[in-house]
């Protein structure tokens, strides 16, 4: 016997989304001061959720890569730095 899908509405998803987003900062904030910087991946995936699902996330996002511009450049040496290191990235140089 087939499972029924249930489907959610659009407006529905993107709440799911946002709450979602919000439990993983709120989640990870606690976590960041560890020596294992699992604070910081689980705080940044739950803003990229968020920043994917609201336009007003996005402007704040946009506020702060103003405010400091070299905060973007050091994310992308790392994220390069990372793929380098990773053997099961797609990004492998």
């Amino acid at each position: 016997m087939k499972r029924p899908k249930m489907k959610l509405s659009k407006k529905n998803s993107r709440k799911l989304k946002a709450a979602g987003g919000i439990g993983l900062i709120v989640v990870g904030i606690p976590l960041i001061p560890l020596p294992v910087p699992i604070g910081w991946a689980v705080t940044l995936t739950g803003v990229a959720v968020l920043t994917n699902n609201s336009d007003r996330a996005k402007k704040g996002v946009e506020k702060l890569v103003v405010k400091y511009p070299s905060v973007p450049r050091k994310f992308r040496a790392a994220r390069q730095k990372a793929a380098e290191l990773n053997p099961f990235s797609k990004n492998r140089i």
